[in-house]
């Protein structure tokens, strides 16, 4: 009876182990599956969000768009340009999402900025100078930045869980290589205004920084660098195509800390200064009949050109009555030294239609 009795005793116990251990097991697999759930529930734009943010990397390209806003933009207002100057450039880019809300990209961006004072009004009076000077510019720029992105919604996911559509500001660091050139002028009129003839190197592009249009290759004018730093930002959005695609529009300001992306800032200097003629012809365009770069007639009428402004050795030269062109001491004529404006440097905008593609892929982790 006593080794029966010890038998219901261990049968007993055995039988409340296993109903505890079954309980506990039963008991974990519902905490387990409440997570998940929990987990499937928490749904952000169509796609599965995780509890824990996972870093993912990515790459794309870009088409991009230039828009220049300097001295020879069409007026003197904030972010004036010509949009018909737009030119197309290309881009590509990395980028590191290391944060729910922020990410790191680096990119290359290639861009042509042109401007004309042919677009300028002529019948404004404030405009009118712009018109007669008739300077001219293209000016392709090489930049690469690196910019902190700030998305305007939040992804507590991985690449997976990234919104259906989103926006973000930027804002960096960068730096450019950029070269203004300018077109010669079928015919120069500085040197005989009424039977003008063509000059060296006529309807080709030149490299106006090495010209020294404003005298810097004689002391004077401000003289700069081809490399410059620039201070991208600006605003942008994504559409989720694909689990690892979307496409996205970015508008942004790069700001300058310089004022010869056009080659034009300071003051006219005198013609005879010059020892290099085709410097002189690309340094004062005001008595020019057409627009080089457009191709466009202009009224010479408005230019009311003079004779003879200076003289160097045998040599005069002719020279605009109205605006600038180096007329210092003529208090006859209404004139002006001003060639361009020191006090606001250039900037440029720059658009971006951009495809994105993300290189990690980061899996489900519940079925």
């Amino acid at each position: 009876m006593r080794f029966k009795s010890i038998i219901i005793t261990l049968f007993v116990t055995l039988a409340l182990f296993v109903s505890e251990d079954a309980e506990a097991q039963r008991r974990n697999k519902y905490q387990v599956r409440r997570s998940k759930n929990r987990q499937i529930s928490n749904y952000r734009g169509g796609r599965i969000a995780v509890s824990r943010f996972r870093p993912y990397q990515f790459v794309g390209a870009s088409l991009n768009a230039v828009n220049y806003f300097g001295d020879l933009a069409p007026t003197d207002r904030a972010l004036s340009t010509d949009i018909s100057f737009t030119r197309p450039g290309f881009g590509a880019f990395w980028g590191w999402k290391f944060h729910h809300s922020m990410a790191l990209r680096v990119a290359f961006n290639y861009g042509r900025a042109t401007g004309d004072d042919v677009t300028a009004d002529p019948n404004s009076e404030a405009d009118l100078p712009r018109y007669v000077r008739n300077l001219s510019f293209r000016n392709d720029i090489k930049e690469l930045s690196a910019t902190l992105q700030i998305d305007f919604l939040p992804n507590y996911g991985g690449p997976q869980s990234r919104l259906l559509i989103n926006g973000y500001a930027f804002f960096g660091v960068g730096v450019i290589h950029h070269e203004p050139w300018g077109l010669v002028p079928d015919l120069e009129y500085q040197t005989d205004f009424n039977n003008p003839q063509a000059p060296q190197s006529a309807g080709e592009w030149v490299k106006l920084r090495e010209l020294g249009t404003e005298g810097q290759n004689f002391g004077l004018g401000e003289e700069y660098s081809p490399f410059q730093i620039t201070v991208p930002f600006g605003l942008g959005g994504e559409v989720f195509l694909t689990q690892n695609l979307s496409i996205g529009l970015e508008m942004g300001v790069r700001w300058l800390f310089f004022d010869h992306l056009d080659d034009v800032s300071g003051d006219y200097v005198d013609l005879d200064l010059f020892d290099d003629d085709l410097a002189r012809i690309m340094s004062d365009r005001s008595l020019e009949a057409r627009s080089a770069n457009s191709g466009d007639s202009r009224d010479q009428t408005l230019a009311r050109p003079v004779q003879p402004t200076f003289a160097s050795g045998n040599q005069s030269y002719y020279a605009s009555g109205y605006l600038g062109s180096g007329l210092t001491q003529d208090p006859g004529l209404e004139t002006s030294n001003q060639r361009g404006n020191p006090d606001s440097n250039d900037i440029y905008l720059m658009t971006r239609i951009r495809v994105i593609y993300v290189l990690s892929n980061a899996r489900a982790q519940f079925r």
